[in-house]
């Protein structure tokens, strides 16, 4: 169902602004780390098995739950998964043990994946031949909420302790859930209104076989979102440390780079719609792997640092406009599974590098890091130069064959 210009762009602001508010939970225990780790007395190594347990819900919610907006209407979903949502992070407030509070971060990963929901929903409801501007919108968005986040909670942490952070934004969660459901008030086709849930998982483990775009472009995504959580992972760590010594707070206002580069990078939709998905990804991929390596010789110096880091923040959210455009447009009839297929492993890949880059910066420092994301990086690139020569091959007609006939 097509939407007049304007209503849509009212309809796309309340969408990208819920995805955004559901994402930004996700990344509170990195936020809060240092925090988290006294409240529980544990070191800040321990309190990072919140961060991986949270990004490995994600993930895993978003395998078990995300097919279903091809069976239910994303408006029911969106709605339930707000309530559970919600109800989860208010559990993890009253957490008395890194276990069990990891434990509860998990849950709120399998109930956060409000944006993978609302991402193909949005595509289905944009209007003609702006599917690339409305994904980058999305992404970059979801920049938004996840630096964002951090800079709210670091604000509030030292009045309030990250157990009331963790319950504000519980309550930013329900307070979203009624625009949300008036935003996805339209008719939507369900692809698979007649199918049981299990052909639906069996049909989104089916089509990583099928779809080979989804493959390439998730797994170029793994190492991306790898990288970027490797390094935002333990930016507080960073930053608290010497030679800066910056407060929780102070560190939390770094992420105004990640923030200012979220709002940029929502303009790489409209390169994806001019030149194509792939160039623009390996354009992305290429910037993201120099201001990386950039990082282990400016680490240290603040300035150098931060722009380094925004550029490395518009690159890893423009590539994921590009390739989430790309396995969305190349798999029409299964917008909510192919969108599954892919954030998986994209979070397998967020949840690898919030497992990495604690024992890198333990091993190294920041310098150490960024060695680390430049390997995953390479491995990206290598992944996008086989995708393009497959592409060149697809694209290049068999020549016929010629026969030789005696005179």
């Amino acid at each position: 169902m097509q939407v007049q210009d304007r209503s849509w762009k009212r309809r796309l602001l309340v969408l990208s602004a819920g995805a955004a508010i559901a994402v930004s939970v996700i990344y509170l225990p990195q936020s809060l780390l240092t925090e988290v780790a006294a409240g529980l007395g544990v070191t800040p190594g321990r309190a990072g098995l919140v961060a991986t347990a949270v990004q490995a819900g994600y993930a895993l919610g978003i395998l078990l739950l995300v097919p279903l907006a091809d069976r239910v209407h994303p408006r029911r979903q969106v709605t339930v998964q707000s309530l559970l949502l919600a109800g989860a992070l208010a559990l993890a407030a009253v957490m008395p043990t890194v276990v069990s509070l990891a434990l509860a971060f998990a849950v709120v990963g399998l109930v956060a994946n409000l944006a993978q929901i609302i991402i193909p929903a949005a595509g289905r409801l944009a209007p003609e031949g702006e599917g690339g501007a409305t994904t980058g919108t999305l992404v970059g968005f979801l920049t938004v909420g996840i630096f964002g986040g951090r800079i709210v909670s670091s604000l509030l942490v030292d009045a309030l302790g990250w157990r009331l952070v963790t319950l504000v934004f519980a309550g930013l969660v329900l307070a979203a859930a009624p625009f949300l459901r008036r935003a996805l008030d339209a008719e939507l086709e369900l692809s698979a209104a007649r199918s049981s849930y299990s052909q639906l998982l069996r049909s989104t483990v089916g089509l990583l076989r099928r779809s080979p775009e989804l493959v390439q472009s998730g797994l170029m995504q793994f190492f991306v979102f790898a990288t970027f959580n490797a390094t935002w992972t333990v930016m507080v760590l960073h930053l608290t440390g010497p030679p800066f010594g910056w407060s929780v707070r102070s560190a939390g206002l770094f992420g105004l780079v990640g923030l200012t580069a979220g709002l940029v990078s929502t303009l790489g939709g409209r390169l994806v719609d001019r030149f194509g998905s792939l160039p623009v990804a390996g354009a992305f991929l290429v910037l993201m792997l120099v201001a990386t390596a950039t990082v282990i010789v400016d680490s240290r110096q603040l300035v150098a640092f931060g722009v380094t880091m925004f550029a490395a923040a518009v690159a890893s959210q423009a590539v994921q406009g590009a390739n989430q455009n790309r396995i969305l447009a190349a798999n029409p009839g299964n917008a909510a599974q192919a969108n599954t297929g892919f954030m998986f492993l994209v979070f397998l890949g967020g949840s690898t590098g919030a497992l990495l880059g604690p024992l890198a910066y333990t091993a190294g420092g920041m310098p150490r890091v960024a060695e680390l994301g430049c390997g995953l990086l390479l491995l990206a690139l290598g992944t996008w130069v086989w995708t393009i020569r497959r592409a060149r091959r697809a694209a290049v007609p068999a020549l016929p064959s010629i026969e030789h006939h005696d005179a």
